[in-house]
């Protein structure tokens, strides 16, 4: 009664407020627990009910295109406690069965690993209307709402990698060897022209599509002509065509830069293989990370149809480490590297044009402090 007869004539005091205060704070951080309990268990009983499978067609080189995609599954079981399943074959006519099967078997989350998942995706989707479909490096004109293609800014790496080739260059001339004429190659080779050009305005390009992936003794030979011509750096983007010129130039005492995976494993076999002393790098695609986060988006409920795409700032895409050419490579030309990386990142650097001085007076500044 005192306490009501306090209040009521407006007498509360400054200890019985104080007692109110911490009653309150001590609810209020009481429900913020519980609703964070609540909340962390929902997501775990949502994580271990998501079953992924991966779609895998061709070999499990480790480090490799593949065996990368598989650890960004795994990463994802350990993380979220999903369950994964990887579907491999060595046949592209086994894709498609492949594809189906994944849907049939329940999982929540087919994910198809490369381009050449893209027709069979294309055609389950439609089908299995409660699996949610994922087509890394491919691409679509429509898109249903369980249907998401995964794109690489290909540009960004392509950027940095031409940076170093024209920074690594004593004769002023360049070149990549390409396979098809695709976006994605397109991307590679147009971000690696404007690149070497930004970083040394005096510097020849020398780029040529070869409409192949296959042929390894035609990029062997497109290799040597460049060299012929003066070349010192070889890019070869274009699958075994490319491999073909990466391993002329090196074994020819020219530097080269693989692409897609750290080709110092994929193609020279951690050195074993004649010509790794002139690797200079790989503009990697992370797929491991790439899946990973794929995944996540499922987990979290934030998956949405359409294409996505994923650069440096995800750590999607990047130069692989310089292994054997770690010594040649000076100083400055690592920390000019360093400032493009974070120029692109920033959104200061646009790698599909080609602004040159006007980015350096913009970005040169900025990364310096």
């Amino acid at each position: 009664m005192d306490r009501l007869s306090d209040l009521l004539s407006g007498e509360f005091t400054k200890k019985s407020l104080r007692g109110i205060y911490i009653s309150t704070i001590i609810v209020v951080a009481l429900l913020a627990v519980i609703i964070l309990l609540t909340g962390l268990k929902s997501m775990s009983v949502q994580a271990s009910a998501t079953n992924v499978g991966l779609i895998i067609n061709g070999d499990m080189t480790e480090n490799g295109w593949n065996w990368q995609s598989i650890q960004g599954l795994l990463l994802a079981e350990s993380e979220f406690g999903v369950i994964g399943t990887v579907y491999t074959s060595t046949d592209p006519s086994e894709i498609e069965p492949d594809v189906q099967q994944c849907a049939l078997d329940g999982n929540d989350l087919c994910i198809g690993v490369s381009f050449m998942t893209t027709e069979a995706i294309s055609n389950s989707a439609p089908v299995f209307t409660n699996t949610k479909f994922t087509n890394i490096d491919g691409w679509y004109e429509n898109y249903p709402p369980n249907l998401r293609a995964v794109g690489f800014s290909s540009q960004d790496v392509g950027y940095l990698a031409g940076t170093l080739a024209a920074l690594m260059s004593q004769s002023d001339t360049i070149g990549a060897v390409c396979g098809m004429e695709i976006p994605p190659v397109i991307a590679f080779t147009e971000g690696y022209s404007n690149g070497a050009h930004c970083a040394n305005p005096a510097v020849t390009t020398i780029i040529s599509y070869t409409d192949t992936f296959v042929d390894p003794e035609l990029g062997a030979q497109l290799a040597r002509d460049m060299i012929a011509q003066g070349t010192d750096v070889v890019f070869g983007v274009g699958g075994l065509t490319g491999d073909g010129a990466i391993l002329t130039a090196t074994q020819s005492g020219v530097w080269a830069i693989g692409v897609d995976t750290d080709q110092y494993f994929t193609l020279f076999m951690s050195g074993t293989v004649p010509g790794s002393n002139y690797l200079l790098t790989s503009a990697m695609k992370r797929l491991d990370n790439v899946v990973f986060l794929t995944i996540s988006d499922v987990v979290s409920g934030m998956f949405t149809p359409g294409i996505v795409w994923y650069g440096l700032e995800e750590d999607a895409m990047g130069l692989a480490p310089f292994h054997e050419t770690d010594a040649s490579i000076p100083l400055d030309v690592r920390t000019k590297l360093e400032r493009v990386r974070r120029a692109i990142i920033g959104g200061i650097v646009d790698p599909s044009d080609e602004p040159c001085l006007v980015i350096y007076q913009q970005y040169l500044p900025l990364t310096n402090r």
